[in-house]
C-alpha cells in the first residue's frame, strides 16, 4: 500500500507527518508533497523529509484561488503519472484532492472546521473524517453526502501530540521579562482565506489596545510581515516580541502564560495543553473551539466588550486533554481500508489509467 500524504501549511506538518511513522508501522509506503507556504518546507526538512515542493503562496481573490487550485491539482498530477500512481490520499488539500480524482484513488480529508468552503470535496468524491463533537449535518447542508462524512473520536490534535513528551521539551527563550508580565502570543488572523471576516480584524485591533494597556507581554507571531502594523501607535509598558523565525510549536506555547488567535490550530493546541486559550475570530464559530469552550479549555471572545474577560496572569502547569490517545492507530485502519477497497474496485472494473472526472465511486 503505498499513502500519498500532501501537506500545504504548517500545521498540517504537525498533524499529518506523525502518519508516516504509523504508516511504515503497518507495512505501508508513504510519499510526501508539500506547498512552499510559510514554514511547512523548512519543518519538513527539521523532520528529516525532503519533500517535493508544488505551489506557493496564493494570495487574495477568488479567481486567483481557483487558478492556483488548478495549477498545482494539474503539478501533482503530473507527479504521480511520471512517478507511480499512490493508492490513496491522505490530506485537508484541495488541489490534492482533485489531483487524486484524476487518478482514481479514495482521497481522505481530515478537517476539523466545518464551515471551510467544502465544495472541491463535494466535487471530488472525498471523504471528511471530523472530530466528532461536530454536528455532521453542517457539512451536508454544506454539499457533502452522508456517505462523505465520517465522524472519529477525539481531535486533531490527537494526532498532533502522539507520541511526544511535551515535558521533555524546553521552552522557547523569548528574551529577558521585566516583573511579573503576563506572556501572551498573539496570532493575527489570515486575511487570505477564503472565510476571512474584517471583523477579525478589528477585533484584533482591539485586543492589541487592551493588552498594552494592561501591561501585557505580548509575543506577536504575524502571518505575513505587514501584520506588524498593528502593534503601532499602541501604549505599551513592555516592548512586543515580534517573532521573525519559525519556532517549534510545543516549545514557542510552552513560554507564554495564555494565546490569543482567531481560532484555529494554535487556538486548539494550547487548548489541548491546558493553556488559557482564547480566541477572536469574526467568522463562524466551529464545533471544536465552542466544545473546548465547554469543557473549559477555551473563551470565545466575540467582541471588544468582552476583553475584560482575559486573565492576564502567569499560567500553572500544563495538563494535556488525550481526548483519544489511539486516534492515530484507528486512523490508519480506516485509511488501509479505503485503499484496499478502491484497489479490488479498479481491478473489478479494468480501471487502470488516470481520466478526469471518472464516475463516482
Amino acid at each position: 500500500m503505498k499513502v500519498w500524504i500532501d501537506i500545504e501549511n504548517p500545521p498540517q506538518v504537525q498533524y499529518l507527518l506523525p502518519f508516516r511513522a504509523a504508516l511504515a508501522a503497518v507495512g505501508a509506503e508513504t510519499v510526501i508533497t508539500a506547498r512552499d507556504y510559510g514554514s511547512t518546507v523548512a519543518m519538513l526538512a527539521t523532520a528529516g523529509v525532503a519533500a517535493p515542493v508544488f505551489g506557493s503562496l496564493t494570495g487574495r481573490g477568488k479567481v486567483r484561488k481557483v487558478g492556483a487550485l488548478a495549477c498545482r491539482a494539474r503539478e501533482l498530477a503530473r507527479y504521480f503519472d511520471r512517478t507511480g500512481r499512490p493508492d490513496v490520499l491522505l490530506a485537508a488539500s484541495r488541489p490534492a484532492a482533485v489531483a487524486a480524482r484524476h487518478m482514481r484513488i479514495p482521497s481522505l480529508i481530515i478537517g476539523d472546521y466545518e464551515y471551510a468552503n467544502q465544495s472541491v470535496f463535494r466535487l471530488t468524491g472525498s471523504t471528511v473524517l471530523h472530530p466528532d463533537v461536530i454536528d455532521p449535518a453542517v457539512f451536508r447542508r454544506r454539499g457533502l453526502s452522508a456517505r462523505q462524512v465520517v465522524g472519529f473520536r477525539g481531535v486533531k490534535e490527537d494526532l498532533t501530540f502522539a507520541g511526544v513528551d511535551v515535558d521533555a521539551i524546553e521552552a522557547h527563550d523569548i528574551g529577558p521579562v521585566n516583573g511579573d508580565a503576563a506572556r501572551v502570543l498573539f496570532r493575527p488572523p489570515s486575511e487570505t482565506s477564503h472565510y476571512y471576516n474584517h471583523a477579525s480584524t478589528d477585533m484584533a485591533r482591539a485586543t492589541l489596545r487592551h493588552l498594552a494597556e494592561a501591561g501585557a507581554l505580548v509575543v506577536f507571531a504575524p502571518r505575513e510581515p505587514a501584520q506588524e502594523r498593528y502593534l503601532e501607535g499602541l501604549p505599551w509598558q513592555h516592548d512586543p516580541i515580534v517573532l521573525q523565525r519559525p519556532v517549534p510549536f510545543v516549545s514557542l506555547l510552552k513560554s507564554v502564560d495564555l494565546i490569543m488567535c482567531a481560532g484555529g490550530t494554535m487556538l486548539r493546541e494550547a487548548a489541548y495543553l491546558g493553556i488559557p486559550a482564547y480566541s477572536i475570530l469574526g467568522s463562524e464559530i466551529g464545533g471544536v473551539d465552542r466544545w473546548l469552550e465547554r469543557i473549559g479549555r477555551a473563551t470565545l471572545l466575540s467582541g471588544p466588550d468582552e476583553l475584560p474577560r482575559i486573565a492576564l496572569r502567569r499560567r500553572g502547569p500544563l495538563q494535556r486533554l488525550d481526548s483519544n490517545p489511539q486516534l492515530l492507530d484507528e486512523l490508519v485502519a480506516l485509511i488501509a481500508a479505503r485503499a484496499r477497497q478502491a484497489t479490488s474496485l479498479l481491478a473489478r472494473r479494468g480501471l487502470n489509467g488516470p481520466a478526469w472526472w471518472a464516475a463516482p465511486r
